[in-house]
Parts: C-alpha cells; sequence; structure tokens
C-alpha cells in the first residue's frame, strides 16, 4: 500500500465542477460511498441577462439535492446586475460562499470575455469585483487559470485580486486556450505562487496518490487540493490523497459497484429518459473505464450500444467480470479520455 507521512498531513480536498458530470446525482452518490472530500464547487451557473433570470438554474443547489457533502456554487459571467442578483438568490437558500469562474477554457464561453475569456483583461475583472463585492452577502473565491492566450496574464490579474477580500484563489496552471492537451505549467505557477496573497487552491493533473506528493512535496505553503478528472477515474482518489487505509481490490470492486447502482438509481430519478441515463452513464464510463485492466475494450464496448438496455446488460457484465485495477498498488493509468478537451471545466 503506498503510505508516506505527508498524506495524513493533505489540506482540503475539493471536487472540481465538471459540467454534465459533477452535478448533485454525482456528488451524492460519490460521497455516499467514497470518502475524504471536504467540500465540492458545483458547475457553474451561467449567468443570463437580468430580466430572463430564472430560479430553475439554480435547481443543482437545492438543498434536498445536497444532502452529503458541502457544496459551494460557482457563477460563470460578466454581468454585474445578474452576477448580483443570482448572489443573492443563492444567499436566501442558505449558500454563505460562492466561487467566480475565470478558468472555463471552452472557446464559445471564453469568446464571450467569460470564464478564462476575461483573463486578458484585468481592468474588467477589477471592475466587477469592485461594483460586486459590497452588494452581496457571500464570501468569493476565484477559480482561474495562468491566462487565455499566455500565461504571463495571470501576473496582472493577481494584482487585482490581491487589492479584494477573497476567501481563496484556485489555480489551474494551464492557459485557456490549452484546454486539457499540454502539462500543467508548475514553473510559471511556482512564479506566482508567493505573489499571491490569499489562501491558495491547486488544481490540475492529480490523478494517483504519487502525483499528489509530488505536488505536495514541491508546494507545502498550498491550503488545499482540488480533484476533478482524477476524482472520476479513481473515486478512491481523496482517500489516498488523505492516508486512508484502502481495502483489498475485492471491496475496491464492491464498493465502486455499489456506487454505480448507486448513481443509476439519481439519474433516474433525475429524469424517466433512457436516452438521458444512456449518455449520462456513456459519458461515465470515459473515466470509469480506468478502473479496469483492458480500458480501451471496456470503454469502446460501452459505447458503442445504442439502447439502455444494451448498455446496462454490457455494463453488468463488466462489473461482474473485468479485472479491476488495485489502488492500492498507486500506478496511474489515466492518460486522457474524449472528456478532457469537451468539458467545461468551472
Amino acid at each position: 500500500m503506498f503510505k508516506n507521512s505527508l498524506l495524513s498531513d493533505c489540506s482540503k480536498i475539493i471536487l472540481a465542477p465538471l459540467h454534465g458530470y459533477t452535478e448533485a446525482p454525482f456528488r451524492e452518490a460519490l460521497a455516499e460511498y467514497f470518502n475524504g472530500f471536504d467540500e465540492a464547487i458545483a458547475p457553474f451557473i451561467a449567468l443570463s441577462p437580468a430580466e430572463r433570470f430564472n430560479p430553475i438554474r439554480l435547481r443543482d443547489l437545492k438543498p434536498a439535492r445536497n444532502t452529503r457533502m458541502d457544496v459551494v456554487p460557482q457563477i460563470l459571467g460578466n454581468d454585474i446586475v445578474s452576477f448580483t442578483q443570482t448572489a443573492r438568490a443563492l444567499f436566501d437558500m442558505g449558500y454563505t460562499r460562492l466561487n467566480w469562474n475565470l478558468g472555463c477554457p471552452k472557446r464559445a464561453i471564453a469568446a464571450k470575455q467569460r470564464g478564462s475569456g476575461l483573463l486578458p483583461y484585468p481592468d474588467r475583472i477589477n471592475s466587477i469585483l469592485e461594483k460586486v463585492i459590497p452588494l452581496i452577502s457571500q464570501q468569493v473565491s476565484v477559480k482561474l487559470r495562468l491566462g487565455l492566450n499566455h500565461p504571463d496574464e495571470i501576473f496582472p490579474v493577481m494584482k487585482v485580486l490581491n487589492s479584494f477580500p477573497l476567501e481563496a484563489v484556485i489555480v489551474h496552471p494551464r492557459i485557456g486556450v490549452e484546454m486539457y492537451k499540454k502539462n500543467v505549467d508548475l514553473e510559471t505557477f511556482a512564479k506566482v505562487l508567493p505573489l499571491i496573497k490569499h489562501p491558495v487552491i491547486y488544481n490540475g493533473d492529480i490523478f494517483s496518490g504519487e502525483d499528489f506528493l509530488r505536488l505536495k512535496l514541491r508546494f507545502p505553503s498550498l491550503a488545499g487540493w482540488m480533484i476533478g478528472r482524477g476524482a472520476l477515474a479513481n473515486p478512491f482518489l481523496a482517500e489516498q490523497m488523505k492516508g486512508f487505509d484502502l481495502p483489498d481490490s475485492i471491496v475496491q470492486k464492491s464498493r465502486f459497484i455499489e456506487f454505480v447502482n448507486r448513481l443509476i438509481e439519481f439519474y433516474t430519478a433525475e429524469s424517466h429518459s433512457k436516452n438521458y441515463l444512456l449518455n449520462r452513464m456513456k459519458d461515465n464510463w470515459g473515466f470509469f473505464a480506468f478502473r479496469f485492466r483492458d480500458i480501451q475494450d471496456t470503454y469502446l464496448k460501452l459505447i458503442r450500444q445504442q439502447t439502455w438496455e444494451e448498455f446496462q446488460a454490457i455494463q453488468s457484465s463488466i462489473l461482474a467480470t473485468a479485472e479491476w485495477i488495485d489502488i492500492r498498488n498507486d500506478s496511474s493509468v489515466f492518460s486522457g479520455t474524449k472528456a478532457d478537451n469537451s468539458t467545461p471545466e468551472g
């Protein structure tokens, strides 16, 4: 079993916002069967003009749907009026913290100066925070990349962020146009880290306990860690990072199967559409397949199915007979999925 004294000294672990993946059904099922997560940031709420605000956009954050894990809402957008209105509606629901998304790399979003598309415009970021923070009651954190087109864009942005009373800054050390294609830029992150006056949370390419330890040794001052794709590919990852004793591979697989079945129950309650259920589970298996020895074959068998009944039959066979990779060996097999460059990140 992978053991290191640094694991038991792990700071806060946060489930990342991955749009289309880590909504309430996934968060609830994950927290029911796996430990180690201190909280989650929910996938973003995209702002719309104030006159079109619809409370149904906050459905994922209804307290009754979020009973097992502390959740922080995330806002994506640049409109001050709708930002304020959404924040107030969230406060009325009981949310005293929120996160502003300056990290989403999706082109259609960045082109409208939202998400990472705001990073080349520090003056506009300043103007938004200057107007919004006095008008809302929540503590605000910011999640961002190093820039949209160049990693040096983060330096003027950080000067702006340092001038506001933020709860934390979450940094994903890539630029927006890279999506997830290149390795994280730890050299630029190392340069910007000592310049940030707020607590800093690291996000990016943590897929195993070994990945975490390398980063922990290099950046011991970090206040916390955010994991997204790594948690989908290995739901035991937060337990590894906190030094929990993992069970043997038989129990690991059993817990995973219970988690998958529970997730299906939550999705079924969400929608009675079998196509909805089929598409959600196909997407999840883009990550789940990494827990089994024959990754590519497992994934292809599932995504080729055209009906829920066919998919469910293949899934049941895989869960019953496919060889599980013992997580205690701690060798990350994650090498990317089709979701890497299409999933809007918070």
